[in-house]
């Protein structure tokens, strides 16, 4: 581009620019005097019960949004009181009424509850822990020095593995389950916010929670004795039943 070119351009922008400026000002002119003309005229004024009805229909509308804010708020409260109730009464009521071993357990066993989680820690307070099998994997199984699966349902085969800590179980219909076995020396969390169902189990005289969420089954269990978690969580393709087969039929050594 020429700088007469470039010239004729900025005179074109520059041109425009005046002209809506003027523009601009002329219809800022009239919308002022029409402004002061309907000022002056009463019967252009708003009648008071339109602006009345108006005034209410927006209250209306913030109220409506201010409860529904409150709403949400109470039903998460809500559903956080009904998870801790049901924990609650799942673990403690007739268990802790009718067994002896169980009243003795409880109270080596914690559980704190919040909005997401339920919290399990076990009270070590006889200085117990578990002891590697003294043979090594011979005595225990390919998995677990100190455990052994017992039982494995057709067509899974192990698909990974971390020695003493977990192993998971797969088929080719892209069903999968993982067996986990954590000393009683960490806490653990277990997924507690929303849950489709949720129950207390006592597996191998165990106590602990079933939990099923988005079709996944979620099972831990508190072995007191050993100073340890057990825990089986499997994909929504695998029943309940199944996933508490599976942990009844885990053996700790």
């Amino acid at each position: 581009m020429t700088e007469r070119e470039r010239l004729l351009e900025e005179f074109d922008d520059a041109y425009f620019a005046l002209l809506m400026e003027g523009v601009a000002n002329k219809e800022g002119e009239q919308l002022i005097a029409l402004n002061e003309m309907l000022q002056d005229n009463p019967e252009a004024e708003v009648p008071e019960s339109v602006d009345k009805r108006c005034l209410e229909t927006i209250d209306r509308h913030f109220a409506k949004e201010q409860r529904r804010i409150g709403l949400r708020k109470a039903g998460k409260v809500l559903r956080l009181a009904a998870v801790i109730m049901g924990i609650s009464v799942l673990l403690f009521t007739s268990a802790f009424a009718l067994s002896e071993d169980f009243r003795l357990a409880a109270l080596n066993l914690m559980l704190t509850v919040t909005e997401k989680y339920t919290q399990f820690d076990i009270n070590n307070s006889d200085g117990n822990s578990v002891q590697a099998s003294p043979n090594g994997n011979q005595a225990g199984s390919a998995y677990f020095q100190n455990a052994e699966i017992n039982w494995i349902p057709e067509g899974f085969e192990c698909i990974e593995c971390i020695p003493d800590t977990r192993v998971r179980f797969g088929n080719e219909q892209g069903d999968y389950f993982t067996v986990r076995i954590t000393p009683g020396s960490a806490s653990v969390n277990v997924d507690t916010e929303n849950p489709e169902s949720l129950e207390h189990i006592t597996i191998n005289g165990n106590e602990g929670i079933c939990t099923v969420k988005y079709g996944q089954v979620s099972i831990t269990l508190a072995d007191l004795e050993n100073y340890l978690y057990i825990g089986v969580y499997s994909s929504s393709g695998i029943s309940i039943e199944t996933a508490k087969k599976i942990a009844e039929n885990i053996l700790i050594l």
